[in-house]
């Protein structure tokens, strides 16, 4: 019995630090301590009957009341965990109901470890889950509607005339025969003065020069990225492996470029906010 109140005391203690259910020390735990409690209390009524509330008689009674503190406390902070825990690993699954290749190591729990009890809490939070996701359409608020766009009706009316052309007949330009240049030898210079021409050049630098205005320089293409800024905003015990096979250890206040479904799952379930630039 000493060793169940020891057990008791310390996982309460482990547990008070853990946001993820700890392991159980031995099987039928809650069973053990439930005979704890039983035999502490024949103890106390028979220490009351034969002595009277003596300073043993109250000493039992306050231990007694420490242990039923301790399992009242113990089992808020686990029902605590195990609801966070399966509200989040089933907020991180895929529309399809295929887990993400990070919340695969998320929803690592050894249920040899722990009571039958707890397993069945934590999948009945798992059905209420679903059930909230289904009654508020969760995959179409966060990955939108697959409702086709439907395409506008064709307007009724008379064919259009290329209809009953069965071939088109290329229509040739004549091109206009080109003048023959006159014979250098026949040009005569036109009689300019050396200032009007230079003030013709001093007007019309561009013309003068033949140089002409640079093209602006064509605008990069924007690049396409699948990954997101997001803030940690609370540390995971285990890494996320992403689709590359790498691992990501999150840590609070860490800021990281995840791949958008990844991201979008950690902002829904309250782990990470957007951090854009």
């Amino acid at each position: 019995m000493l060793s169940i109140e020891k057990s008791l005391f310390e996982l309460a203690r482990k547990q008070k630090s853990q946001a993820v259910p700890v392991n159980l020390p031995v099987p039928a735990f809650w069973s053990s301590v439930g005979q704890l409690l039983q035999h502490l209390e024949a103890d106390l009524a028979e220490t009351i009957r034969d002595r009277g509330m003596t300073a043993e008689a109250q000493l039992k009674s306050r231990r007694l009341g420490t242990i039923r503190t301790c399992v009242s406390d113990l089992t808020r902070l686990r029902l605590n965990a195990f609801t966070q825990h399966a509200v989040l690993s089933n907020l991180l699954k895929s529309p399809q109901g295929d887990a993400l290749s990070m919340s695969a190591s998320f929803q690592s729990l050894d249920w040899e470890r722990h009571d039958p009890s707890e397993r069945a809490y934590h999948s009945g939070i798992g059905h209420l889950v679903e059930k909230y996701k289904h009654e508020v359409s969760w995959n179409a608020l966060l990955h939108g509607s697959s409702i086709e766009i439907p395409s506008p009706p064709k307007v009724g009316g008379h064919e259009p005339l290329t209809e009953f052309v069965e071939q088109e007949e290329t229509v040739s330009q004549q091109t206009p025969a080109t003048e023959n240049a006159p014979d250098s030898s026949d040009w005569q210079d036109p009689e300019f003065d050396e200032e009007d021409r230079i003030r013709q050049i001093d007007a019309f630098p561009d013309r003068a020069t033949g140089a002409a205005s640079p093209a602006p320089p064509p605008e990069p293409d924007p690049e396409e990225s699948g990954l997101r800024r997001i803030l940690i905003l609370q540390d995971l015990a285990e890494p996320i492996i992403t689709e590359n096979g790498s691992e990501i250890t999150l840590t609070a206040g860490d800021v990281e470029s995840c791949p958008a479904p990844i991201a979008d799952n950690l902002i829904a379930a309250g782990l990470a906010e957007p951090a854009p630039l």
